[in-house]
């Protein structure tokens, strides 16, 4: 299961930091975050302990406050051990006038700092589609733009690692490429899935609907009893171009998701009504579903 580390100031973001992690873990699907004051282990290192942390996490969550975003904060070493790490940094604004530091200037944040529901439901869909082909392909190009920066001012001894590291991440651009061009053509990740597990996904053949997770089934062998529904490209039509009303493009990923377990159309607009934070507009699209 996917896990993405907070990283924040105990001076002036604490309470912030708790409560994402709570809200984000009573999420569907749930999203787990480390968090330090829950997972520091007494008695060990605990700058090991946040440095493993990030070096395992699929992103980091950089909480933008007056006192994080200032040179001095320990927030800053743990975000650069994630660029490090080639790891998604993804800003939080908590602060209105807390500025992005230089090196994460180009990525854009979730605003906090007014409303936060529809700022927490945009965090929650973020960090959902980074888990999907198009998420995946999105964080491998951050990836190779960070390491292809970092080549031409690294130390002599470490450019070959480097020309390795951008030349393996060109050939998983290229497959994860083809993953998002033909959709059909993999299994949909219907949980959210580690960094790792997506990588050996990639890695694995591809997959046709109607073939067994084993292989596809031989001659005179009976298909599994569970299939993907087949359903009419018209109708999953419409139930992007509903639900793009209300949560904007990351509609067209969700559906192809959902789509894949859902025994009828009205439990496949049930189960998107959910991704809806409003109560009203969840009634709204529920009563536009076809009849």
């Amino acid at each position: 299961m996917a896990r993405h580390f907070i990283s924040y100031s105990a001076v002036d973001a604490g309470d912030f930091a708790v409560r994402i992690v709570d809200e984000l873990a009573a999420s569907r699907p749930v999203l787990n975050l480390w968090l330090d004051k829950r997972e520091l282990k007494p008695g060990l290192d605990w700058d090991e302990q946040i440095g493993e942390a990030i070096k395992k996490c699929d992103s980091l969550l950089f909480v933008m406050s007056r006192d994080s975003v200032t040179p001095s904060s320990v927030c800053k070493r743990e975000w650069t051990l994630a660029l490090k790490y080639k790891k998604p940094v993804i800003p939080l604004r908590l602060h209105a006038d807390a500025e992005l530091p230089f090196r994460l200037e180009p990525r854009q944040y979730i605003d906090f700092s007014g409303e936060y529901a529809p700022a927490l439901a945009r965090l929650r869909r973020h960090l959902v589609w980074l888990t999907l082909p198009e998420g995946r392909l999105q964080t491998l190009r951050e990836r190779l733009t960070d390491a292809t920066r970092e080549l031409p001012r690294a130390p002599e001894q470490d450019r070959p690692r480097l020309v390795e590291e951008i030349a393996e991440l060109e050939r998983q651009i290229e497959r994860q490429q083809r993953s998002v061009e033909d959709p059909n053509a993999t299994v949909p990740f219907v949980q959210v899935a580690s960094s790792g597990d997506l990588d050996r996904t990639a890695q694995q053949p591809r997959r046709r609907h109607g073939d067994r997770v084993s292989g596809r089934a031989g001659p005179g062998e009976k298909a599994p009893a569970s299939q993907p529904r087949a359903w009419e490209p018209e109708v999953l039509e419409r139930a992007r171009q509903d639900l793009a009303a209300y949560i904007g493009p990351m509609a067209r990923v969700i559906v192809g998701r959902v789509a894949v377990s859902a025994p009828s159309l009205e439990k496949l607009y049930e189960i998107l009504a959910a991704e809806i934070e409003s109560p009203s507009d969840r009634e709204k699209f529920l009563a536009a579903r076809p009849r």
